[in-house]
């Protein structure tokens, strides 16, 4: 099941998905402390963010985005605040 994020300050698919992918760059994950796959597809407007124990898909539409996590058996506990706090990212940029 995935969550719906409404943008606030972006007007379109394109322009949320590439303000995505200039935020989120190896950089940024790195003060994580977590190793991630990073993939960006541009034909459809889509993030793939795979780690151990996790993938995180984040799908670009005109005035919302879709996040779908899916956690490692035993990161499942913690899903709803991972979720809140990727979601909290996602309304404060875009």
């Amino acid at each position: 099941m995935s969550n719906r994020v409404n943008y606030k300050q972006v007007k379109s698919q394109d322009e949320a998905f590439q303000k995505v992918k200039a935020f989120i760059t190896p950089e940024y994950l790195s003060k994580f402390q977590v190793k991630v796959e990073l993939a960006f597809d541009e034909e459809n407007k889509e993030t793939v963010a795979k780690g151990q124990g996790f993938t995180l898909v984040i799908k670009f539409f005109d005035s919302y985005c879709d996040i779908d996590l899916d956690l490692s058996f035993l990161l499942r506990p913690l899903k709803s605040n991972i979720l809140g706090k990727i979601e909290h990212q996602i309304e404060k940029n875009l």
